[in-house]
């Protein structure tokens, strides 16, 4: 599995098992496997924790929420992406892939919004 971080021009984060699909050697667009937009909130107020005349230092953490792209798409493996549709691909960080693979692999819907500090 390659669980990325995919920022759309629409603005939209996804987490998905990434994979791409090429022509002729060049890579024409993305399939999404399982794909979730990410949504986050701060828990509350960052705190500075430094503070100089160049730079700030935040201690912050978010809640994190996880709702199916495409929600009525009857298959939700292999939904295709343009290419050109793509800002950046990332990886993400190893919290927020063991979240999406929790989402992905049954965990409870009932369970609280993940953390990550």
């Amino acid at each position: 599995m390659s669980v990325n971080l995919v920022l759309l021009k629409s603005g939209e984060e996804i987490v998905a098992d990434v994979k791409e699909i090429k022509s002729e050697n060049e890579v024409v667009g993305y399939f999404f496997d399982h794909p979730f937009i990410v949504e986050y909130n701060p828990d509350e107020e960052p705190q500075i924790l430094q503070e100089s005349e160049t730079t700030l230092k935040y201690n912050a953490s978010v809640s994190i929420g996880f709702f199916p792209w495409i929600p009525f798409a009857e298959d939700r493996k292999k939904i295709p992406c343009s290419a050109d549709w793509i800002v950046t691909i990332v990886k993400p960080q190893e919290q927020l892939i063991k979240h999406y693979q929790e989402k992905v692999n049954g965990r409870n819907e009932s369970d609280q919004s993940p953390i990550i500090d």
